[in-house]
């Protein structure tokens, strides 16, 4: 490979009906058709938006399935669109799988350690012009959830990323906040039995929804993690409390290497629900958005716009009169969403809309 050698990507596990489990956020099965059709449009427009404002980086799709097997999502030919936009699709089974009853949710959350270690294995053994810029710095790996939206060039985010060789996004939660099933409390006691010694505080939780490093901090999780994973389904075994999701284990990891860069100038977590909503104003000057509750709702309407004029708005150069930050705000709520659309937002979390769609 040649030019720029940062890495976007993003993955899509297709679970069985064995692998089922609960993902609330959608509130269907995960291994229902309807459930990954949801995300099979995050996956369109998380590309078609990041290789349009970052057009110079390597772009890479993680699947259990090959792209021949992809559907056509309401008439959309997504095989003919990721080849368009030069998405390498990375077919990887998940060896990460949480046993049955290990907590019930996210059970494929567990794939960004098979992740990781594919990055490792392929890019410590290419040779390193395959991996580095004629500038010869450290390549960086941003791994993002596909509900994310990225607005801008992430020039300063990976400039960050080679600086720190970390970064990580903190979480402001209480110490005694559930998080999935522990709390910072209890986090403090896992790692003390991990560590053979107290962290000396409760631990910081931080987002899974974004993983940015270089090649030698990944080694280092590669290194952590696999001992880490032993110890909780042993722990699962003996009906001990344990870290139950990739990012209770990625924050081990974390503390682990001790030094890392903050996240917070980049991205973050916003609810845009009429029930919950923690929109501020500044939010619409951060390059990526991590939109939970957009995957049925303006993420939904983004894709709809590529299937309905073959993707050309998105072809638009942002400076020569395309979809503008505004405007992609205006379908997402960030910071507002336009009038009538936030009629229909509103509608569909309505008590009458829910009863007529039963």
């Amino acid at each position: 490979m040649t030019g720029n050698p940062d890495h976007i990507c993003t993955w899509i596990y297709l679970d069985t009906l064995e692998e089922s489990s609960e993902y609330p956020q959608v509130g269907k099965r995960s291994h229902l058709a309807e459930f990954q059709k949801v995300y099979w449009k995050c996956v369109a427009v998380f590309f078609a938006l990041s290789t349009q404002f970052n057009p110079q980086r390597r772009h890479l799709l993680f699947s259990n399935k090959r792209r021949e097997e992809f559907p056509r999502i309401d008439g959309f030919d997504l095989q003919g669109f990721l080849k368009e936009k030069n998405v390498e699709v990375v077919v990887l089974p998940l060896t990460w799988q949480t046993p049955e009853g290990y907590f019930g949710k996210w059970r494929n959350q567990f794939y960004i350690f098979d992740i990781l270690q594919f990055i490792e294995k392929k890019y410590s053994s290419q040779p390193s012009d395959d991996i580095v810029s004629p500038d010869d710095y450290e390549p960086g790996f941003v791994i993002l959830d596909s509900d994310c939206i990225i607005n801008r060039p992430l020039d300063a985010l990976f400039a960050e990323v080679r600086r720190h060789g970390l970064l990580a996004l903190p979480m402001p939660y209480s110490d005694t906040h559930d998080i999935n099933g522990v709390t910072r409390e209890q986090m403090r006691r896992i790692f003390a039995e991990l560590d053979g010694k107290d962290p000396g505080g409760n631990p910081a939780y931080y987002g899974g929804e974004i993983f940015a490093a270089t090649l030698p901090v990944i080694r280092q999780i590669n290194a952590i993690a696999p001992g880490v994973w032993q110890n909780m389904l042993e722990r699962h075994r003996n009906g001990q409390p344990k870290l139950n999701e990739e990012a209770h284990f990625l924050s081990y990891c974390y503390h682990k290497i001790g030094r890392f860069g903050a996240m917070e100038s980049f991205i973050k977590r916003i609810w845009t629900s009429p029930h919950y909503s923690n929109v501020q104003p500044e939010d619409a000057n951060l390059p990526i958005w991590h939109l939970p509750s957009e995957k049925t709702g303006g993420i939904a309407l983004i894709f709809k716009r590529l299937t309905t004029d073959g993707g050309r708005f998105i072809h638009r150069s942002l400076n020569g009169g395309g979809w503008t930050v505004d405007e992609l705000g205006g379908y997402l709520g960030v910071p507002k969403r336009k009038k009538y659309l936030n009629w229909r937002h509103r509608l569909k979390y309505s008590p009458v809309y829910k009863w007529l769609k039963q």
